[in-house]
């Protein structure tokens, strides 16, 4: 067994309950695996007489399961709740934000930390980040009932501190966020799109780009600025934003953050796609946004972390091994490999290589499709419409943008049988797709909801992660673990008896 040992280092503020501890990386270790990963081939088999010159591949990668009742079994998360308290906030959404996180603070143990930050025209510190000891926790509730509304909104304040308090932790968790809530528009401090998100990422970042600081957005009504929170909430790995449509939502879209902060088994995931060159194959494209070609040919596409139960899949084109020779045994096309941080054995996992083959047999035979890559590629062109649609009706373009989404959904029912019907992913997407051809019936449909719901199927699509702020919609969500749903609808039920 090989270890390597590495001490975390002492940086910036002391803490009253600053632990120091071992990384352990365990090479041949007995513990289970937070990551697996498998390559499918779109046919297992293409004949060289076929018509056929290239296919598709999907890497998909599972995350372990961890059990619900074990609260040891997870890793320790740090939470820094950045809340809007600017005059708008006023009245009845002010106090179910302070039940909220009442009920948030019940869900967190005394291994994690939390910390407040507010802002109006000012950001300021309400309470330092700390661990939730029993003592802790009661003066913190005290604290938040105290809270009140005033001034602007001063948005950019309010992730600066927030990021400040977490990075002055010393010896901070592995898991760390920050909760964004806000109803508004940045209007003080920086308030432009382009350079909020600038600022998110300088703030958030780290400089080896290993440990980023992921924050979830929460918009609440339809008067604050969704493109801005969305990039905000994409500025690093791992962010959510969710589009909080009325006071009802406030508890369950937070519950379902927390479920996934707090089964976090995952980080900084990282796959290299490689061609065998020698079998003639090779790479066309990687139908990713994260994807980047290296030197040698290569690809490299990062994935952030992941929660217990996810899976991702990423689909590519691959040109097919072409030559003499070929036999009935599979002709290796690609090889995949991947590296990831595991979070809750606290060590750097490098996978085995998987390799992606085809029987290349001298007939013009070509085996069926395969369901799973054909949904895969379904969901990667349905959230790629999404988003040309989007960009048509915000250029006013109603009608073409519902020509988009028809067209997809047209799609999908003629395609229907290449994909496992029974598979929920399809349901869901064509409910979503129809939803947001209701959203696009006029100027008014769309910017009163519309809008706000399909920026959200967009990220959803493109995470593969569940980012519902209500019950039922999670109810219907194909990405949606039992951790998420669990917190969503505890923390849901709990603020319905408030």
């Amino acid at each position: 067994m090989f270890a390597s040992f590495m001490k975390s280092n002492s940086q910036t503020k002391s803490s009253e309950d600053a632990e120091s501890f071992v990384h352990v990386m365990e090479i041949d270790g007995v513990n289970e695996a937070a990551l697996t990963f498998t390559v499918t081939p779109k046919h297992d088999k293409i004949g060289i007489q076929s018509d056929q010159v290239d296919t598709q591949f999907c890497a998909t990668i599972k995350a372990r399961n961890l059990p619900e009742e074990d609260d040891s079994a997870r890793a320790p998360v740090d939470i820094v709740v950045a809340l809007d308290v600017s005059s708008s906030m006023s009245g009845t959404k002010l106090k179910l934000c302070k039940e909220t996180l009442t009920l948030l603070l019940r869900e967190l143990s005394a291994r994690d930390r939390f910390g407040l930050v507010t802002f109006g025209s000012e950001a300021t510190i309400q309470i330092p980040t700390k661990k939730l000891t029993k003592e802790n926790k009661e003066n913190i509730v005290a604290k938040i009932k105290t809270l009140h509304t005033s001034g602007c909104t001063n948005m950019s304040g309010g992730i600066g501190l927030a990021a400040q308090e977490l990075k002055s932790i010393e010896c901070p968790n592995k898991v760390q966020t920050i909760f964004l809530l806000t109803d508004g528009h940045a209007n003080m401090g920086i308030s432009d799109r382009d350079g909020i998100v600038k600022l998110t990422k300088g703030c958030l970042g780290s400089d080896d780009g290993l440990c980023t600081i992921s924050i979830h957005c929460f918009g609440y009504g339809t008067d604050h600025d969704k493109n801005m929170l969305c990039d905000i909430s994409e500025a690093t790995e791992g962010g959510t934003y969710y589009f909080v449509e009325n006071d009802t939502n406030v508890s369950s879209a937070f519950g379902d953050a927390l479920g996934g902060i707090l089964s976090v088994v995952a980080q900084n995931t990282v796959l290299t796609f490689q061609a065998f060159n020698e079998n003639n194959a090779s790479i066309i494209n990687i139908l990713h946004d994260k994807a980047v070609k290296q030197e040698n040919g290569s690809f490299k596409v990062s994935i952030g972390d992941f929660y217990a139960e996810e899976s991702r899949d990423i689909i590519l084109n691959v040109s097919l091994a072409n030559g003499s020779g070929f036999g009935s045994e599979p002709v290796s096309h690609i090889s995949v490999s991947m590296t990831y941080m595991d979070t809750i054995n606290k060590k750097l996992v490098n996978c085995e290589a998987v390799k992606g083959s085809i029987v290349r047999m001298n007939r013009s035979e070509v085996s069926e499709v395969n369901k799973h890559v054909a949904l895969q590629y379904a969901r990667v062109t349905t959230t790629e419409m999404i988003e040309e649609a989007e960009n048509l009706a915000n250029s006013g373009n109603y009608v073409a943008a519902k020509s988009k989404i028809k067209s997809q959904i047209d799609y999908l029912n003629n395609e229907s049988t290449t994909f496992d019907q029974s598979n929920p992913l399809l349901s869901q997407l064509l409910n979503e797709l129809n939803t947001i051809l209701s959203g696009l019936s006029s100027k008014s449909s769309w910017e009163s909801g519309g809008a706000y719901y399909t920026k959200t199927r967009c990220q959803t699509h493109k995470m593969q992660r569940c980012g519902e702020a209500s019950v039922s919609a999670m109810n219907m969500n194909a990405y949606v673990s039992s951790a998420k749903r669990s917190k969503a609808m505890k923390m849901s039920f709990a603020g319905s008896k408030k």
